[in-house]
């Protein structure tokens, strides 16, 4: 009787795809590292412009009247 119930048991189904969390990390991981290779390659230009150098008038809100 022993050999008819080890012949009946099911095997374990074998998933082929990666865990939830390995998916997440691999994705995140992914996009920090392109992101790293597009900053390598396209530095950007981070400096904040004067704005009243460039000619540009600035409204005066100080002095308002309601």
């Amino acid at each position: 009787m022993a050999g008819a119930a080890a012949a009946t048991k099911v095997p374990k189904q074998v998933t082929k795809s990666p865990s939830m969390a390995l998916s997440y990390l691999v994705s995140v991981a992914s996009l920090l590292t392109g992101a790293s290779v597009v900053h390598n390659v396209f530095k950007p230009d981070l400096t904040i412009p004067d704005v009243s150098s460039k000619g540009i008038e600035v409204a005066d809100t100080s002095n308002t009247t309601n």
